[in-house]
């Protein structure tokens, strides 16, 4: 499946595949010119002799694509080859290589690859085999572009008197054995030129200085295709040392002078036959474009000046930037005209209607009343192209008009979402001014694809996400963070300057040298227009996200208040308007461009084809891709980003060529937009602002809940009844159930989750104890049978089936086995439970199942700890042994706890465990000493084998050396929270406490620890003192967050409730008695406040509500309801 959030953030191409340049500073700009003139007077024409055997070799149809092989059979009516197939281990090989990779090794993705052209196995292996010379013998006349390759190097009189522009970068010399190819493709432009300029009345731009103009898009493109097989053969020629001269530079000057030479550059050309290919149309293509460009722009000058200028005279063109954006259809790309005066016009080669209509719509919006009124963009539509006022970014001069911004953005947001939007990323947007500019309109209406069933049914919630705001990316949201990594965001809101791009690029080291060399390297985002700027000062989104909602809402409710006059006037009028379908990030196919440029699949264009055959890679998931790949190759090979279109009106998908697939989409833009539009409604438009608020918690990298919540937390005249914790259990159950996204057979809910412990992202809800669907099924599992209300169980029930279908079909299951981060883990804790609250002996069966896909991944735990490893895996294991006690489910946690104690590293005092990314074993009940601590020590109780309690007592004594009396408290040694003076821990003890951070949370400092200390009581009676010091310090600072229980209140009160429970201690009874009310209070006050930054409102088990509703549970009755913070086993 194509993830909705890489179809509406494509990376920008651009990035990825320029080659971007770093000239030596030895060399000036008079040097290079100087260099460049002399290397091209250098380049030597092939004598007519030489020609005509070049014109006749057989090497140069290895250039021929698999298509156009096919094509060539399918011309001749051949039935078979020429080849003899018997001996040609080689071309077996190759085609065993082509079938392994992947997906083909699954051999129905192969066999309906094969289809697709009409070939079998056999087929293809023959035309692996057949030799060129049977291609060429097929082809009676010699393709174009050899034609215009020999005719280029021909010495032609046509190009004689043509001079090349002067270049200003050294590494353009390297282009000097193509001056010919370039010369040619001048020559021709010019003589369009000049055949333009007698037809046409005026002509606005300088015939004599145009060419100049244009000419730098052409060396770009030039260097982009052929830098990388022209490094390569620098560094072959310098290491067999057939480079002359004494300084590097020398050496350099003396490459290009040989490669230059007919007897440099012919073998060149044909062994990289390929490239000669690609060089040649990529010239053909260039002159085409710009001279369609200069055609259509004297055809439309008097409309143009009448458009944008009032019918005055700007002068004439001095710049023109071309390629701007991705090419498409024979290289087309977005221009950027600038004259005299200094008026300037963008130039888009594609259908402008879809523009032309959403200004209308924006007209329409300011007439019904909409404030701060829309500024609309003026659109001259051609039908196949048109011309856009040029927009620059300008700053604001107050924060009054970054509020006007914002909420003109919201007002944008709530638009592109009911025209069901898409790729509003960064470079989409332009901050002019207070007004916020979208610059390209060609992805409004999107028809919906045609998806598996199966997809639907593993995530319920993601059709949601896929067709909320968040589609339109114009919201923050995080791509490619990992543990490494924070990601970026290039979305229309958060996107911002200064990022390191997750992928490196190309870059061009030591110009000029025989040293010179392609680095692959990580580079910062440039410089973007999409965000409003103060006059130094840094403006913060955050800080105007309630402007945001606020636009958003005016705008939804007034596009509620004239639904009749959109679907009936408005909508129309887009319905033949051509869209783009993007089916695909453009960041993929860029990498494809980018690979295709390497000198090892430049030979032969079977290579490129094998290449671009890991298109087929997303098949799997998403079979409608199937169809389109022919219709990608071609295009790649064409050097352009594939392109897809349709209309509002239609089903059906057209390539960048033309060609008809039919009955493509499932539904219709138009219909999708109509249905949207018909269904607004206040409890959409809530569901819509939750989604907009937890997008903005992607741009932290808060994971913990550090930052205070509850604005106000009051002793309270309330008291603790049952009652009110029943029924403030219940409100959350009710919520859950409305917020629950259903289809037949599954349920899910919008979430927010922790991202790699750098930030967040909202998903469907997935299939952990932690965060996901397992942990609200054990929550309304608990609601039901403390209630007796057989709605929620039905709800539990539902939801368990999800998480277990979840888990049984993902075929990459995780190969962690903590209880709160890993599906089946905790689905074994929660079978457990439930089995034991439903009476329902056979959800202990399908657990113990679970267990055996467990037993392979023990010895492997890197993690240890509860929420990953081998820790939380005892905890479960015992859990579900209390209930059916067996060997085999004994015997795994013991493996568990003996993987713990090899694993562990000796410290100075005590044993700790090292956690990947971790300079020293960290403290704490969630991934520190205290969870597993405690859970060997739970499993000395049940086996009595002493090892474990040993290793437990280490382990306590390593954490306890740690505790700061300062404090009150254990430090959180997280490298992200802790300075290098964590890696003396290492060698010997801190002396500088105040060096650490201290958390007062279930999962980091002393309310997890006491708690944990209070699991391990019985066993272990040595630890009272600690357990008095971390009560003290969670009722002095642990309240006050959020109503979570992980880092929030709700968790440290179980720290309090199992003192309770375990101590005859009055002031514990006290203070609960007195937190609650307080607690309960907050709720009615601000609603219930999860652990995600900003208190953004979650469904899970450990953030959101159904861990708060079921602590409120515990509360209600904590001799029935254990403490899930402890992973303990049911109550019964």
């Amino acid at each position: 499946m194509v993830s909705w959030s890489s179809t509406i953030f494509p990376l920008l191409s651009c990035h990825v595949t320029s080659i971007l340049l770093a000239s030596p500073k030895a060399m000036t700009v008079g040097h290079k010119v100087v260099l460049w003139r002399k290397i091209m007077k250098e380049v030597v024409a092939a004598s007519p002799a030489h020609r005509d055997k070049l014109a006749t070799s057989a090497q140069w149809y290895s250039a021929m694509t698999l298509t156009e092989r096919i094509s060539s059979l399918r011309d001749h009516h051949e039935e078979k080859l020429t080849a003899d197939l018997a001996d040609h281990e080689q071309a077996r090989q190759r085609l065993q290589t082509w079938k392994e990779q992947n997906p083909f090794s699954k051999e129905t993705y192969f066999a309906q690859k094969l289809a697709q052209v009409g070939l079998t196995e056999d087929d293809l292996f023959a035309v692996l085999v057949e030799p060129v010379e049977a291609w060429q013998a097929r082809t009676p006349t010699p393709p174009s572009w050899l034609q215009r390759l020999i005719t280029a190097f021909a010495g032609d009189h046509a190009t004689s008197d043509v001079v090349l522009p002067a270049a200003d970068n050294i590494s353009v010399a390297f282009l000097q054995p193509f001056a010919p190819l370039l010369k040619q493709g001048l020559a021709r432009l010019m003589a369009g030129i000049a055949a333009l300029v007698p037809a046409t009345a005026v002509v606005p731009f300088d015939p004599q200085t145009i060419v100049d103009l244009l000419f730098t898009h052409l060396l770009e493109h030039v260097l982009q295709q052929s830098i990388k097989t022209l490094t390569l053969e620098l560094n072959v020629s310098r290491i067999q040392g057939r480079l002359q001269g004494e300084t590097s530079e020398e050496r350099f000057l003396y490459f290009l002078q040989q490669i230059a030479q007919p007897e440099g550059l012919w073998p060149f050309f044909q062994e990289y036959t390929v490239l000669a290919r690609q060089l040649v149309e990529t010239v053909e293509r260039w002159e085409l474009c710009q001279l369609e460009l200069l055609t259509r722009l004297c055809s439309d000058w008097e409309e143009i000046r009448t458009t944008f200028l009032s019918g005055n005279n700007p002068g004439v063109v001095t710049k023109v930037q071309v390629g701007l954006g991705d090419p498409h259809r024979g290289g087309r790309t977005v221009a950027v005209l600038t004259w005299s005066s200094g008026f300037r016009l963008v130039y888009k080669p594609r259908p402008m209607a879809t523009d032309v209509h959403f200004q209308a719509l924006l007209t329409h919006m300011n007439e019904w009343g909409y404030q701060p009124a829309f500024r609309t963009m003026i659109v001259l539509d051609k039908g196949s192209y048109g011309w856009v006022e040029f927009v620059e970014k300008a700053p604001c001069a107050s924060h009054e008009q970054i509020e006007r911004f914002y909420l003109r953005q919201g007002g944008y947001l709530a638009l592109l979402y009911t025209l069901e939007a898409s790729d509003f990323h960064a470079e989409n947007l332009i901050a002019a001014g207070e007004h916020p500019l979208l610059i390209d309109l060609e992805t409004l209406l999107q028809p919906s694809l045609k998806l598996p069933a199966t997809i639907q049914h593993e995530y319920p919630a993601a059709k949601t996400i896929g067709h909320s705001v968040l589609r339109v990316g114009l919201l923050p949201l995080r791509l490619w963070s990992n543990d490494e990594a924070a990601g970026i965001d290039i979305s229309g809101l958060g996107g911002h300057a200064g990022q390191l791009m997750p992928i490196a690029v190309s870059l061009l080291r030591e110009v000029g040298t025989d040293q010179m060399r392609l680095s692959r390297e990580r580079i910062e985002i440039s410089s973007l227009n999409n965000r409003p700027e103060l006059p130094d000062q840094d403006v913060d989104v955050l800080s105007y996200s309630g402007h945001i909602i606020e636009g958003f809402t005016l705008a939804y409710r007034l596009l509620m208040q004239h639904r009749d006059q959109l679907v009936n006037e408005i909508l129309p009028s887009f319905a033949l308007d051509e869209i783009r379908c993007l089916l695909r990030p453009s960041k993929l196919y860029a990498m494809l461009l980018n690979d295709g440029r390497h000198p090892n699949v430049l030979r032969d264009a079977l290579d490129r084809d094998q290449l671009f055959d890991r298109l087929w890679v997303a098949v799997e998931h998403a079979p409608y891709l199937a169809r389109v790949i022919p219709a990608e190759q071609t295009d790649l090979h064409n050097s352009d980003i594939p392109l897809f279109a349709t209309t509002p009106a239609s089903l059906d998908l057209f390539t960048s060529r033309g060609e008809c697939l039919p009955d493509f989409f499932e539904r219709s833009g138009l219909d999708i937009v109509k249905e949207r539009l018909l269904s607004l409604n206040e409890q959409d438009l809530t569901k819509q602002i939750w989604i907009i608020r937890a997008s903005f918690t992607s741009m932290t990298l808060e994971v913990d809940g550090r930052t205070a919540l509850i604005p106000s937390f009051k002793p309270s005249q309330k008291g603790m009844s049952n009652e009110r914790l029943l029924a403030m259990a219940q409100a959350i159950g009710e919520h859950l159930q409305a917020l629950a996204i259903y289809t037949d057979e599954t349920v899910g809910w919008l979430n927010l989750t922790p991202a790699n412990q750098r930030g967040w992202h909202l998903a469907s809800t997935g299939a952990d104890l932690y965060n996901g669907t397992t942990g609200i099924a054990f929550f309304l599992g608990y609601l039901g049978y403390v209630t007796g209300n057989e709605r929620y169980t039905t709800l539990a029930r539902l939801a368990l089936k999800t998480a277990r279908y979840r888990i049984m079909n993902q075929k990459n299951r995780s190969k962690t086995i903590g209880a709160f981060n890993t599906g089946a883990v905790g689905l074994i804790y929660t079978l457990s439970h439930l089995g034991t609250l439903w009476q329902d002996s056979p959800l202990y069966r399908e657990a113990e199942e679970l267990v055996v896909s467990l037993l392979d991944h023990i010895e492997q735990d890197q993690y240890y700890d509860i929420i990953a490893g081998a820790a939380g895996c005892i905890a479960t294991l015992l859990s579900l042994y209390s209930v059916t006690p067996s060997d085999l489910v004994l015997e795994a946690a013991l493996r568990c706890g003996d993987h713990l104690i090899v694993s562990a590293t000796t410290m100075p005092t005590g044993l700790g465990w090292r956690l990947p990314g971790e300079d020293v074993p960290l403290t704490g009940l969630a991934h520190g000493n205290a969870g597993i601590a405690l859970n060997l020590l739970r499993l000395f109780a049940v086996s009595g084998q002493e090892r474990f309690r040993e290793t437990a007592l280490a382990a306590i004594a390593y954490e306890r050396s740690l505790f700061s009396v300062q404090q009150r408290n254990w430090p959180d040694l997280r490298k992200m929270y802790s300075d290098s003076k964590t890696k003396a821990l290492l060698s010997a003890q801190p002396n500088d406490e105040h060096s650490y951070s201290y958390m007062v949370a279930w999962c980091h400092g002393a309310p997890g620890i006491g708690l944990a200390r209070l699991g391990g009581l019985k066993i272990d009676e040595m630890v009272l003192d600690e357990i008095a010091s971390a009560l003290e310090t969670t009722l002095a600072s642990g309240f006050g967050s959020n109503h979570g229980l992980c880092h929030g209140d709700m968790g440290n009160l179980d720290t309090l409730l199992t003192a309770t429970q375990l101590m005859d201690h009055a002031p514990y009874q006290e203070a609960l008695k007195r937190m609650v009310p307080m607690l309960l209070n907050s709720m009615d006050d601000y609603g219930w406040l999860s652990g995600a930054p900003q208190g953004v409102e979650t469904p899970g088990l450990m953030i959101g509500l159904a861990g708060t509703g079921y602590m409120l549970l515990r509360l209600l009755a904590p001799d029935r309801v254990p403490s899930v913070l402890l992973l303990e086993p049911p109550a019964y």
